[in-house]
């Protein structure tokens, strides 16, 4: 449980307040569809496989600081795209304009993500703490329209340290002038959320359907939706 009444709340963004895997899925179908990639590719189903498994494996890459961002960016598509035997650039290029073209736009939340900022919002300062993509990131918290409920936005992008690297939750600490007592993390990741947070002295809140099943070190706080923190917080 958590110990310490908090000052501040740090949010992860993606898969804690947007539904980032629902969004990228959709935009992803709409994308094979518009590109008639069913002529060059496998099956979607088999397609959204391949590329979210050599995503997981980049993003884990990026977290464990053995990949840069632009070596992600250049990978996200023609790695997969690569392991399914088609080498083409142009063709790769267009996959990520038209994927952007339909996933940027995207609105939709994790269950309970907007109810849970109102409750929030009048209780402690929040920040969003976010390893994304600066560019896409910017983007959602405008069509979300998460701005006004954030006093600050902290990307790795900017900071130049990814979660879970101790030093991106340190600077949030420092620049809103509160020790690490006085601030909780609430994500869904379990290395760049809450083994970060944990390494930088602050509790967490791991958004997690499952439940916790045993992984070290033990959460502060397990939820399995964003519901159950009007009860905690």
């Amino acid at each position: 449980m958590i110990k310490y009444p908090k000052k501040v709340i740090l949010i992860d963004l993606d898969n804690t307040l947007t539904d980032t895997e629902g969004n990228s899925r959709t935009a992803m179908r709409l994308m094979y569809e518009e590109l008639g990639l069913s002529a060059k590719f496998p099956p979607f189903d088999a397609f959204w496989s391949v590329y979210s498994s050599c995503n997981d494996k980049l993003w884990a890459r990026y977290r464990d600081g053995n990949l840069s961002r632009e070596r992600l960016n250049e990978l996200r598509f023609s790695w997969p795209m690569s392991l399914m035997g088609v080498e083409d650039s142009e063709l790769t290029d267009r996959v990520c304009e038209v994927f952007y073209k339909y996933f940027l736009p995207m609105t939709g939340t994790v269950p309970g993500a907007y109810e849970l900022l109102d409750y929030l919002r009048p209780k402690y300062r929040l920040a969003v703490l976010s390893n994304g993509t600066k560019s896409s990131q910017i983007v959602k918290m405008k069509n979300f329209r998460f701005e006004p409920y954030f006093e600050k936005v902290y990307l790795s992008d900017d900071i130049g340290y990814p979660k879970p690297d101790v030093r991106i939750f340190q600077y949030a600490l420092n620049d809103m002038s509160v020790c690490p007592e006085d601030a909780l993390m609430i994500g869904d990741d379990f290395e760049g959320d809450i083994v970060g947070a944990a390494n930088a002295g602050i509790e967490q809140v791991w958004l997690h359907p499952a439940g916790w099943n045993g992984e070290r070190p033990v959460p502060s706080l397990t939820i399995r939706t964003l519901a159950e923190l009007h009860s905690v917080l």
